[in-house]
């Protein structure tokens, strides 16, 4: 699956850029990290300081050398329980920490032991589904023996009543120029009873596998320049650089597209179509705005749901819960760096983004600013398109 399909908030761009600098490597950083996304001016010239200071570099160094040899260490012990899991944790953690960076880019090649571990969690028995959907969706970097076709023909089997393995199967299909099988995936889809992409159960794993490394105690310095580095407006810890790479990687693992929904579900094609494909689309959709695991499919559902909706009484209330989405996210995106937030960005952070979701966590971040949890009548979003879609129930054209 195309990974540009993710929807990744400030924070998850601001860290998976910092994990790409700051992460372990086998020679001394020969590139300054990347600073977070939506900086201030004051907040970039000390970055910019920060980041050609000799000391602190030299401290990052050898710091970030020594947590690569810890993070090897705890995924080799991890990799030998043996289980699917685990050996798909270790996989997947050792692509993002334990590996070496050339000039801050991920290698494209899988190395030797972690595909080991990739390939042995496919060949366990019984399968795992976890390690199916990773193999089905996007298992670049970790394998270059994987099996897609075959793993989703498992997880059809695993897992029918799910839409989204029967959007992989769909876009499969269209791959493969399948009208035939399309069309049954997508009716298959719009009658599922449930959408798990698995994001949350990956998350999950992976950050309770991090969880246990024993990572070096951070100098001083250097936890400050990593607090400004990583955005947090405080000094950084070690559990924040391991929230850092699992936030960033997590970032990196393929959703299902949802080019064929948007296909289907045009107003100009329903229109076409008629009530029938009304109604799957709706049926559809449903699902993907009750997801909050990641802002992307609640943020694609929720516009075509006001779309589809009109002036129903159905219509506004799907346009009062975009209203809603909005405030979270843009409060969210405004506070995730801003200098002045109180106390600086929560040390929690990682673990609610991990365990309970991407919207969830953006929720308990404007709590712990105190920000309302719901907005106030008469309230708008800033984007044009969002807000014609509130006020109207229509786009306006602003794509």
């Amino acid at each position: 699956m195309d990974r540009s399909h993710c929807v990744v908030s400030a924070l998850m761009l601001s860290l998976a850029l910092c994990m790409a600098s700051l992460s372990a490597r086998s020679e001394p950083l020969s590139t300054e990290p990347a600073p977070a996304a939506g900086f201030s001016g004051k907040q970039l010239a000390e970055f910019q300081r920060l980041a050609n200071d000799p000391q602190i570099k030299r401290a990052n160094d050898a710091w970030t050398r020594a947590s690569q040899e810890a993070t090897r260490q705890h995924l080799r012990k991890v990799a030998a329980s043996g289980d699917a899991r685990s050996l798909l944790a270790a996989s997947m953690l050792w692509f993002g920490f334990g590996g070496t960076l050339e000039e801050g880019v991920l290698p494209v090649a899988p190395a030797p032991e972690a595909r080991a571990w990739f390939d042995a969690a496919r060949s366990a028995r019984p399968r795992d589904v976890l390690v199916a959907w990773m193999e089905a969706s996007d298992c670049a970097g970790l394998s270059d023996s994987c099996n897609p076709r075959e793993a989703l023909q498992f997880l059809l089997q695993a897992e029918p009543h799910n839409a989204a393995v029967q959007l992989l199967a769909l876009a499969d299909a269209d791959r493969r120029g399948d009208r035939k099988a399309a069309e049954g995936y997508w009716q298959a889809s719009t009658l599922a009873p449930v959408y798990q992409p698995h994001a949350l159960e990956i998350g999950r794993l992976l950050h309770a596998t991090m969880a246990g490394v024993q990572q070096p105690p951070l100098d001083p310095r250097l936890a400050q320049a990593m607090g400004v580095w990583f955005g947090l407006n405080r000094p950084a810890t070690a559990q924040d650089y391991g929230d850092v790479g699992v936030i960033g990687l997590s970032a990196a693992v393929a959703m299902p597209g949802f080019l064929p929904v948007s296909r289907q579900c045009r107003a100009e094609a329903v229109a076409l179509a008629g009530s029938a494909r009304q109604a799957e689309c709706i049926r559809l959709l449903v699902l993907l705005a009750a997801d909050e695991s990641t802002l992307l499919a609640p943020m694609f559902a929720l516009p075509k749901l006001v779309e589809l909706s009109g002036d129903s009484a159905e219509g506004l209330a799907w346009r009062e819960q975009l209203r809603q989405f909005q405030w979270v996210y843009e409060n969210a995106q405004q506070r995730m760096f801003a200098a002045n937030s109180s106390g600086g960005h929560p040390r929690e952070y990682g673990t609610w983004f991990m365990t309970e979701g991407e919207l969830s966590a953006m929720r308990r971040l404007l709590s712990h600013q105190g920000v309302p949890a719901q907005a106030p009548p008469g309230w708008l979003p800033a984007n044009a398109r969002y807000r014609a879609l509130v006020s109207t129930g229509r786009d306006g054209g602003n794509h």
